[in-house]
């Protein structure tokens, strides 16, 4: 299984981008266009990774509420501990059982982040996830929290797991919640039969009122369609590239910033 994880703490540089790309995947980072406007702990509290095998791909964006420990918690525990079986050849039963899996999974990350923030709180965190499986030609998404989650078929992009309303919103790593409160926020999705399109995923650095563009959906389907006319090995990088672009362009415009991580992935690249 090969890997990839770009960290908020070790990207602190303003109006700068991060990415990793290794065949249909791709991760890219940045601290933002602009400076915050608002209290924050650290300057840099997103984070993005992907799991690949020949099998299966999973991509992760998370974002770190007050301090950049929560995302990268998250994700490297995704890492550890999730993306193997994900990404295996014999997961035949996944997309079957994903119902289960997914509050599993998401209790299994509340107690390790509620763990890992003793003796100092480490602040609550979001997570968007996909694990896509083109051999069976599943497409399985999770999220918890603000991130997004694109799929784009023919030029045309829409949330897999749409936000709640605010008030509805749960976070990781918040130690209010039980586990039957935090599963009321977890939004899963099982798509069958997928053969081709994109997936992109962003933080709320590409959507945040006064800070992000007007209209994430469409700036999803724009980049993937531009993403289309580079090499076929590179649209993944030229996917979520843009797609972080487009977030700090808003950025500098709207004299307001936030962090963006974004992941993308091409069907049959």
């Amino acid at each position: 299984m090969r890997t990839g994880l770009l960290l908020g703490r070790e990207h602190e540089l303003l109006d700068a981008v991060a990415s990793v790309s290794e065949g249909p995947v791709a991760i890219a980072l940045s601290r933002g266009g602009a400076p915050k406007t608002y209290d924050h702990r650290d300057p840099n509290e997103d984070a993005c990774a992907f799991a690949s095998t020949e099998h299966a791909v999973m991509l992760a964006v998370a974002d770190g509420h007050w301090g950049a420990g929560g995302a990268a918690c998250v994700l490297e525990r995704l890492l550890a501990e999730h993306a193997k079986r994900w990404t295996a050849p014999n997961a035949i039963a996944l997309a079957e059982r994903w119902w289960d899996e997914a509050p599993e999974v998401v209790d299994d990350l509340q107690q390790h982040l509620l763990r890992s923030s003793d003796p100092q709180p480490i602040g609550r965190t979001t997570l968007s996830l996909c694990v896509a499986r083109p051999e069976e030609g599943w497409l399985l998404g999770l999220a918890v929290g603000d991130s997004h989650l694109f799929r784009i078929e023919d030029d045309r992009a829409r949330e897999l797991c749409p936000l709640p309303a605010r008030s509805d919103l749960r976070f990781l790593g918040d130690a209010t919640l039980d586990r039957d409160a935090l599963s009321k926020g977890i939004r899963a999705v099982v798509e069958r039969d997928v053969s081709g399109g994109a997936l992109l995923l962003a933080t709320d650095g590409l959507s945040e009122t006064g800070i992000g563009v007007h209209d994430p959906v469409g700036a999803a389907a724009e980049c993937a369609v531009a993403a289309e006319h580079a090499p076929n090995a590179l649209r993944s990088l030229e996917g979520a590239r843009c797609l972080l672009e487009r977030a700090m362009d808003a950025h500098r415009t709207n004299a307001a910033g936030d962090n963006i991580a974004t992941a993308a992935f091409w069907w049959g690249a």
